[in-house]
C-alpha cells in the first residue's frame, strides 16, 4: 500500500527548498549575488536531502552519509567554479544555504515538518536582510559589541552556573532566579536598543515606542528637555513620551505573561484599558502634530554596572515584598508597591507575578502592579513637569493625571 505521508514529506521539502531558491533568485536578479543556484536548484537540493533520508531509513545509513558528504563536494566545486569567475572574493553564503537546505530535506522526510520550516524562515529572512544586517554591522560601535558580549556572557556563561534554590530568611536570596530577571529586563531593553539601531530615526513615534522598550523615563526626559529647544514641536515630543509610556504597560504584560499566566489574566483588563487610552489620546496628538524627525539618546546596549544595581534593587523589593507579605499582608504590599514605582516598575512586577505562584493573592499582586505603574507614571509626569516646557509638560502632567485616576478607579472595582 502506497503511503502518501512519504509524498507528503518530499513536498514539504521540496516547498521549503524553493522558498529559499524564490529568495536567492530575486537576489541574483538585484544583483546582490552571484550565478550558484536558484528557484529550480535549491527545490532539488531539499529533495537531495529527503530522498538521501529516505534511502537511509529504506537501505543502509550510508546512503545518507555518501549524500551528505556528496552534496558537500558538489557545493565545494560550485563556489570554487564561480570564484574563478571574479577577482572579488563572493563570499559563501549562498552554498552555506545550499548545505542547510539538504538538511531541511532530510528534516522534512522524518516528519520534523514545524523545525524545518521554522528553520526555512529563518535562512529565508537571513539571507534577505543581507544589506540591512550589513547596514547594521557598519554602525556598530567598538562599545557596543563589548557590551553585546558581555549580554552574552551573563545569559549563557553565568546563569546556567547559579544555584536555583532558596537561602536565608523566608528563602529571600535565590542566585538563579535573581540573575534570570536581570537578563529577562536586560533582553528586553537590549531589544529596543537593537531596534532603534535597525530602524534608524524615522519620527517621534517610532523613536517613542522603541524608545519606550528600553526606558520610558529615558524618552521621557529627553523629549522634555527637547521640548524647550524645538517648541514648534511639542505636540509630537508629548505623543512620543506618552506612546513610550504606552509600551510600559505593554512591558508589564509580557513579564507577567512569561512568569505567572493566571496572573496575567488578572492584570491584561486594567493594563489593556489604560494602554487603549493612551492609544486613542496619542492618535488624537497624531492628527494635530507635524511629521517630524525623533532622536532619542540611549545608552550603550547592556551595561554591567546597571545590570549589577538592578540586580541589588530587584533582590531589595523581593526581600521587602516576601517580609511584608508575611507580616503585614497585603497593606504592606501596597505600600512596597507604591514606593518602588519611583525607582522603576520592572522589579516589583516581576516580583509580585513570582510570589503570586507561591501562595499570593492575585488580585493583591494586580492591585500592586497597577499602583506600581501608576507611581511610575506620577513620576514621569513630575520629570516633564520639572524639566519640559510649559506646553509639553501641560500636555503630559493632564494626560498622566487622568492615567492615574482611571487606575485608582480600576484598583477599586476590579
Amino acid at each position: 500500500m502506497v503511503d502518501f505521508t512519504v509524498f507528503q514529506n518530499f513536498f514539504v521539502a521540496l516547498a521549503l527548498g524553493a522558498l529559499i531558491g524564490l529568495e536567492r533568485e530575486y537576489a541574483r536578479y538585484q544583483k546582490r549575488t552571484h550565478d550558484y543556484a536558484g528557484i529550480r536548484t535549491f527545490p532539488l537540493i531539499a529533495l537531495f536531502g529527503a530522498l538521501s533520508a529516505y534511502l537511509g531509513n529504506l537501505y543502509s545509513v550510508y546512503v545518507l552519509i555518501a549524500g551528505i558528504v556528496l552534496m558537500g563536494l558538489l557545493i565545494v566545486v560550485a563556489y570554487m567554479a564561480v570564484n574563478k569567475k571574479t577577482s572579488a572574493y563572493p563570499g559563501a553564503t549562498s552554498e552555506v544555504a545550499g548545505f542547510l537546505t539538504f538538511f531541511l530535506g532530510v528534516l522534512a522526510y522524518q516528519g520534523e515538518t514545524l523545525v524545518a520550516t521554522v528553520l526555512a524562515v529563518a535562512i529565508t529572512l537571513i539571507l534577505y536582510a543581507r544589506s540591512m544586517l550589513h547596514r547594521f554591522a557598519e554602525k556598530m560601535e567598538k562599545k557596543e559589541m563589548a557590551d553585546t558580549l558581555k549580554f552574552v556572557v551573563i545569559a549563557f556563561v553565568i546563569l546556567p552556573f547559579l544555584p536555583d534554590k532558596g537561602y536565608g530568611p523566608l528563602e529571600i536570596f535565590n542566585p538563579h532566579f535573581i540573575w534570570l530577571m536581570v537578563v529577562f529586563i536586560s533582553a528586553i531593553s537590549f531589544a529596543g536598543y537593537i531596534s532603534m539601531k535597525w530602524f534608524g530615526e524615522r519620527g517621534v513615534t517610532l523613536a517613542g515606542l522603541l524608545g519606550g522598550l528600553a526606558s520610558s523615563t529615558a524618552v521621557t526626559s529627553s523629549f522634555a528637555l527637547r521640548s524647550t529647544k524645538e517648541y514648534g514641536i511639542y505636540r509630537s515630543l508629548a505623543m512620543g513620551v506618552i506612546l513610550a509610556n504606552g509600551v510600559m504597560f505593554i512591558r508589564i504584560l509580557i513579564e507577567v505573561f512569561v512568569l505567572n499566566t493566571q496572573l496575567f489574566g488578572q492584570v491584561v483588563l486594567p493594563l489593556g484599558i489604560l494602554a487603549v487610552v493612551t492609544v486613542i489620546f496619542s492618535y488624537w496628538l497624531w492628527r494635530k502634530a507635524a511629521s517630524v524627525k525623533g532622536k532619542v539618546k540611549l545608552s550603550s546596549p547592556f551595561s554591567l554596572a546597571p545590570a549589577l544595581k538592578f540586580a541589588l534593587f530587584f533582590t531589595a523589593v523581593l526581600a521587602l515584598v516576601k517580609v511584608a507579605h508575611y507580616y503585614l499582608l497585603s497593606e504592606g504590599i501596597y505600600l512596597i508597591s507604591f514606593l518602588s514605582g519611583f525607582a522603576d516598575v520592572d522589579p516589583i512586577t516581576l516580583t509580585l507575578s513570582q510570589l503570586a505562584k507561591n501562595g499570593l493573592a492575585l488580585e493583591t499582586a494586580q492591585d500592586g502592579i497597577i499602583i506600581a505603574a501608576l507611581t511610575n507614571i506620577a513620576t514621569k509626569a513630575g520629570v516633564a513637569y520639572w524639566l519640559g516646557g510649559k506646553e509639553f509638560s501641560k500636555i503630559i502632567v493632564s494626560f498622566f493625571a487622568v492615567l492615574i485616576v482611571l487606575g485608582v478607579v480600576l484598583v477599586v472595582v476590579l
